[in-house]
């Protein structure tokens, strides 16, 4: 598929097209094949609406600035750092998948609600999540890396896969909750309660009851 392998010998990088993921590298791209030297990693799935756009309701966006701030605070100390941007907009659903979705959330009977969270994806789209994380590590693989010291990530999905591939992570590093938008708290907690790691816990059944997005206005 790919003859430059072999008719090219004079190549010393190949960068095939890993599902048009795009690798952002803070600092020295060899030392990222380094176990040694401290790395900070966030692997961040595409979300148009608000990496782009600034929608509040997810933190896709400042969790993206806040993994982009540690890594190059991570290499301006000799460190390295690395931001993975995958395109699986929408939980790899698709963007009009997606909003389909928001606005069944914000329609429902009672409101928005983290109770309810993964049902309205799962009524509008068939399943929760269509992502398959077990292929996200290989773009890390490819630039040799062995040992993340910081994964910005809270998805046990994401952890199982790059752990399981191989990879060593020594610490997790959440969202710090000041950069959580007030109507993203849905969505995390939802999250957190699913499975995604948190030093706070998850909240009951009940309590995620509690828990309400903003309302939706119109004009009547």
């Amino acid at each position: 598929m790919y003859p430059e392998l072999i008719t090219r010998p004079d190549l010393k990088v190949w960068l095939p097209p890993i599902g048009s993921s795009t690798a952002y590298i803070f600092g020295n791209p060899q030392d990222l094949s380094n176990p040694n030297i401290e790395l900070t990693c966030r692997v961040h799935d595409e979300c148009n609406g608000s990496d782009v756009f600034g929608s509040d309701i997810c933190t896709c966006r400042p969790y993206l600035m806040w993994g982009i701030e540690h890594a190059a605070e991570t290499a301006q100390k000799g460190g390295v750092g690395i931001i993975i941007y995958y395109r699986k907009e929408g939980r790899a659903l698709g963007e009009v998948t997606k909003f389909l979705v928001y606005n069944a959330r914000k329609r429902q009977e009672g409101g928005d609600s983290a109770a309810t969270y993964f049902q309205r994806t799962e009524c509008v789209a068939g399943v929760e999540d269509a992502r398959f994380q077990e292929f996200m590590p290989d773009p890390l693989h490819f630039f040799g890396i062995k040992k993340i010291h910081n994964l910005h990530s809270m998805s046990n999905m994401k952890y199982d896969a790059i752990v399981g591939s191989g990879i060593e992570v020594v610490n997790r590093v959440s969202i710090p909750e000041e950069l959580i938008p007030p109507d993203a708290q849905v969505e995390m907690e939802a999250k957190k309660a699913a499975g995604y790691f948190t030093v706070d816990g998850a909240k009951s059944k009940e309590e995620l009851a509690k828990v309400k997005g903003r309302e939706i206005e119109e004009k009547k």
